[in-house]
């Protein structure tokens, strides 16, 4: 014989069994309709591409400038006289205190006694029968490089004449001079009505060309 379950019993157990369908005849009377949603959440995660550029900078070395006075030595090279007339050879060195830098043209000169006072020498541009005037060119003086100009004066000995004890060179373009003592072959005479010749800059401690 079969056995038979009360309804309320059955009902129970089906809730429990499946929890997620639609139950029916489960109630007084009548259909009971129960509907259980189950929401799914799907997440999506976005993939990002980085994209990373390389750049690299390039330096590009700056074109040498003026040589500033602090940076440079004045000296004497080796001058020669004949005829009457003188050469003396001035040197100018970068210290290697600084980078490469740059000089051209003509310096400007002053002239001084032993007492200090400065004499009237008439500077001009140009060559003597000892040196020829190559003309103004830029020149780049590397660290401890030179570079020299000739001066050319009057071998004259007379009332209107007298020596030098020290000179002040001015560097092509600057405003400020550099004091170097004269001794020796490197004595300028300064003659009143004399002009003294002056060379443009050239490459290395010889001075201007013959």
């Amino acid at each position: 014989m079969p056995v038979s379950i009360p309804a309320r019993i059955a009902c129970a157990v089906a809730a429990v069994a499946v929890p997620a369908i639609i139950l029916t005849g489960c109630g007084s009377g009548g259909t009971e309709t129960v509907t259980s949603t189950v929401t799914a959440t799907e997440t999506t995660t976005a993939t990002t591409t980085e994209t990373t550029t390389a750049s690299s900078t390039v330096t590009q070395a700056s074109a040498p400038t003026q040589c500033a006075n602090e940076n440079l030595d004045v000296s004497f090279g080796q001058g020669q006289a004949g005829a009457g007339a003188s050469e003396v050879v001035v040197v100018l060195t970068n210290n290697g205190m600084a980078d490469s830098c740059t000089l051209g043209g003509y310096p400007g000169m002053a002239f001084y006694s032993a007492n200090g006072t400065e004499l009237a020498g008439n500077v001009k541009r140009g060559g003597t029968t000892l040196f020829t005037d190559p003309g103004p060119t830029k020149l780049t003086l590397a660290p401890n490089g030179s570079v020299s100009y000739s001066l050319g004066f009057t071998d004259a000995q007379n009332d209107g004449c007298e020596n030098t004890a020290s000179v002040k060179v001015t560097p092509p373009n600057a405003t400020q001079s550099i004091k170097v003592t004269t001794t020796g072959q490197n004595v300028i005479t300064v003659c009143e009505g004399q002009p003294l010749t002056v060379s443009a800059l050239v490459k290395g401690s010889g001075g201007a060309p013959q």
